[in-house]
């Protein structure tokens, strides 16, 4: 069993396969880990910024969130 697995489709990522971060800019709740790839990582980029949008109109938001600009 491989100790890396992949964020998105939960499979292990073998030894000295490549591995892609996931980049993320804004998420309250970012993923941690790494997917095995292009298009894993970009789904999960993809959900990262919907809730970091989502976030950011939420009236929860301490830094002005729901607010008429």
């Amino acid at each position: 069993m491989s100790d890396l697995r992949c964020i998105t489709c939960k499979r292990d990522i073998a030894p000295g396969e490549p591995t892609y971060e996931i980049r993320t800019f804004l998420d309250p709740l970012p993923p941690g880990g790494v997917a095995c790839s292009e298009k894993c990582q970009e789904r999960k980029e993809n959900e990262s910024k919907q809730r970091a949008m989502l976030w950011y109109q939420s009236p929860m938001n301490p830094f002005g969130g729901g607010k008429d600009e």
